[in-house]
């Protein structure tokens, strides 16, 4: 995946141990939905960046069973997506959920007896993008922040 919020090690430590990438998605994901919920994008961005790498490292572990890891790493996608609206940054948005997409259409490929779960997630994904293209279509930049506060927000952001 491009979009990295974990440093190395961190992403190590949860790849290592299955219960470590499970508290990191469960703490990060209930801290990005309180700050989302208060509409404190900035604040949510990196706390759902990291809970939706930790979903993705659950679905490669296998930390817990796949019809919940695709529904861990569906939830996170779509709210770390609508964060990046939020903030302005609709193509990081609309990358959020392509990566996604094509990281659970692989899942389909080598896991055909998951497809009914896979497929659900999926559509929820396309009903995304679709939002975000509308909003794109209709971006006003008057009514938002600037690319450029985004753009260096997000780096400000990776850990």
């Amino acid at each position: 995946m491009k979009l990295r919020f974990l440093c190395d090690s961190h992403r190590g430590a949860l790849t290592e141990k299955a219960s470590l990438a499970i508290n990191c998605w469960q703490n990060g994901f209930d801290t990005g939905q309180t700050f989302y919920d208060q509409k404190l994008w900035s604040d949510a961005l990196p706390h759902l960046g990291c809970a939706f790498e930790s979903a993705e490292i659950m679905i490669s572990t296998q930390a817990i069973d796949r019809d919940n890891a695709y529904q861990f790493f569906t939830y996170s996608a779509v709210l770390l997506a609508d964060t990046f609206m939020q903030l302005a940054f609709i193509e990081r948005g609309r990358e959020v959920c392509l990566l996604s997409i094509e990281r659970l259409e692989k899942e389909l490929n080598f896991f055909p007896e998951t497809q009914d779960v896979i497929k659900s997630q999926l559509e929820i994904l396309y009903q995304s993008i679709k939002q975000l293209e509308f909003l794109s279509s209709n971006f006003n930049n008057n009514s938002h922040r600037t690319l450029q506060h985004c753009t260096s927000l997000l780096d400000a952001t990776a850990i």
